[in-house]
């Protein structure tokens, strides 16, 4: 690389953090060093859940250098995302195109901890399509880098090289510093902006996985350990004993596929739930219900 192009390639790189500067803000909700957060619509900004401690005094640093009072218009603990409504008009920021991340891209980690843009520049070391990170919460991709999260850089973006947002930064999760794609956070902050908080279906049972027979090629089930009182699964006949195997012909061989499929579409629905009694195949209907907050 030349001189005059490894030059081109830094100014690249500054003019990107420049670009979604714009729309990369201060937000000062906890006692510690403030987090970031990213413009996401008209007067909306998103951010880490995490940060938010304080939820009646939420101060946003705006790129001029003035500072407003936040909003909080939902939060989901489970993804890890806040939504915030000020007054100020806010520059949008720019999502990279869906699937436009690769491993081996270069990126960087913007913040906006205090007056001016931070950034960390690296790698994307790996793309995940789908990830349930928690119970509960199914996020629609997640992608791993190599940059560093400095103080205060959860909640921002991280960037490819023409600017464009690729997902929101957390340092929240136990696998390590993640970035969660602008698919969830679309979805998030629908929701959020729709309801306040993230709705999802609920049965209503403890289970744990065991080894099956009888239930052709399905080798594992959920062996119901317990029914709460008064719930969906309760109003449906379960019981303890019983082997779940499947909801609406989509097998449960693991907790976290019976979570995933209570997504928020479900509440209030009536689904097929297949099922082992006394070893032999057995279906119910059930009515779920919303999880409790």
């Amino acid at each position: 690389m030349t001189t005059n192009s490894l030059h081109e390639y830094s100014e690249g790189l500054a003019d990107a953090v420049e670009r979604v500067g714009a729309s990369t803000f201060t937000v000062s909700a906890r006692r510690r060093y403030p987090a970031t957060g990213i413009a996401w619509g008209d007067g909306l900004i998103v951010t880490s859940d995490h940060v938010i401690e304080d939820e009646e005094h939420i101060g946003v640093g705006l790129p001029n250098g003035e500072e407003t009072r936040g909003e909080l218009v939902g939060r989901d603990p489970g993804a890890d995302l806040a939504l915030i409504r000020v007054s100020a008009a806010l520059t949008t920021a720019e999502p990279a195109p869906e699937g436009s991340a690769r491993v081996g891209n270069l990126v960087l980690a913007v913040g906006r901890p205090g007056a001016n843009p931070q950034a960390s520049l690296g790698v994307i070391a790996a793309v995940s399509d789908r990830t349930l990170v928690r119970i509960g919460t199914q996020l629609q991709g997640t992608i791993r880098s190599d940059t560093t999260f400095y103080p205060g850089f959860s909640g921002g973006p991280l960037i490819d090289t023409a600017g464009r947002v690729l997902g929101m930064n957390t340092s929240r999760f136990r696998v390590g510093n993640v970035t969660v794609s602008t698919a969830t956070i679309a979805t998030v902050a629908a929701q959020l902006q729709a309801h306040g908080r993230i709705r999802r279906a609920y049965i209503g049972i403890g289970s744990q996985a065991v080894r099956v027979t009888g239930a052709g090629d399905q080798e594992v089930g959920l062996l119901i350990v317990s029914v709460e009182t008064d719930s969906p699964a309760a109003h449906a006949g379960l019981v303890v004993g019983d082997v779940l195997l499947g909801i609406e012909g989509t097998p449960t061989t693991r907790a976290e596929e019976l979570q995933a499929a209570l997504g928020a579409e479900r509440v209030g629905a009536t689904v097929k739930l297949q099922l082992l009694r006394g070893g032999a195949p057995h279906e119910v209907s059930a009515t779920l219900g919303e999880r409790p907050q």
